[in-house]
């Protein structure tokens, strides 16, 4: 009788223990999945800043003239330079949200 009743709490126990070791396993992944979302979601950002940058500092009088020489510097890269931040620009942009679409749609 005495075996019994240590067999069923040693089993419930270890049932316990298991459930708990299970859902710190899913917490640390779930925290790995965040991490890696949030190293996506900076490069958005930051490329939103450059290209917004432009078209904010027409608006503000004491930036306009260096942003005008800017562009005009602009002019003087080459095409393939251009193009490729252009690519690489898109890139980040679509890949992410490819990425996010997809993970959405399985």
């Amino acid at each position: 009788m005495m075996s019994l009743i240590l067999s069923i709490i040693g089993g419930t126990f270890k049932d316990w223990v298991s459930s708990k070791s299970k859902a710190e396993l899913l917490k640390a992944e779930a925290k790995i999945e965040n991490s890696k979302n949030s190293l996506i979601g900076w490069s958005d950002e930051f490329l939103v800043l450059i290209w917004s940058y432009p078209f904010i500092s027409l608006f503000i009088p004491p930036l306009r003239e260096s942003t005008q020489a800017a562009f005009e510097q602009l002019g003087i890269f080459p095409d393939w330079y251009v193009g490729g931040f252009l690519s690489i620009s898109f890139a980040v942009f679509g890949i992410d949200k490819l990425f996010r679409w997809k993970k959405n749609n399985d």
